[in-house]
């Protein structure tokens, strides 16, 4: 059960996901929120790219563990937790902390999975779950009003497309380290 939940934070789920919301927006003519998106989820990959890579570095030069923050967290609070942010985004005009709410939930049931799973440490989801629910809130504060019809494509579209890459997996992590740290094996 807990690989089930998290394969739906995988990279080769996230990517295709973050592409099609993206391409929903633009094609539906929603502009303003298709730039949003997309600039955010970039700058959400490259801060969580730039913190592996930091981690890796760190652990070759104090011989220590590998510190790799939860791209899983990351992408699941941004993508479903920015989602939910976004359908909601009337209620929390007026309570705007309430934001934190959706974006919390989803990143502790995906941060759940990854510890039991061992494929993280505390702190590593805690950093991933800061930075997806920083985007979420960027989504939910930059957007702007979203088109009522809209959800009719997107939520069916960010479903079948999720179910459609389920099970896939990218090994972002091994292709990170393989990159940036070639011939280096660390502990």
């Amino acid at each position: 059960m807990l690989h089930f939940i998290t394969d739906f934070a995988d990279q080769a789920v996230m990517l295709p996901v973050m592409v099609t919301v993206a391409l929903i927006m633009t094609v539906y003519g929603w502009w303003r929120g298709a730039v949003v998106w997309t600039v955010t989820a970039v700058a959400m990959l490259a801060v969580m790219l730039l913190l592996k890579i930091a981690g890796l570095y760190y652990a070759a030069i104090e011989h220590t563990a590998i510190i790799s923050p939860s791209g899983h967290v990351a992408a699941a609070c941004m993508v479903y937790g920015g989602l939910l942010v976004l359908l909601g985004q009337r209620y929390f005009m007026r309570f705007p902390a309430l934001m934190l709410m959706p974006l919390s939930g989803i990143g502790i049931a995906m941060a759940c999975t990854r510890v039991a799973l061992h494929a993280h440490t505390l702190f590593e989801v805690v950093t991933g779950g800061v930075i997806g629910c920083v985007a979420g809130v960027v989504l939910g504060r930059a957007c702007g009003p979203v088109p009522q019809r809209l959800w009719l494509y997107l939520l069916p579209g960010v479903a079948c497309v999720a179910v459609l890459f389920h099970g896939a997996h990218l090994g972002i992590e091994g292709a990170i380290r393989c990159m940036f740290m070639p011939g280096k094996i660390i502990a």
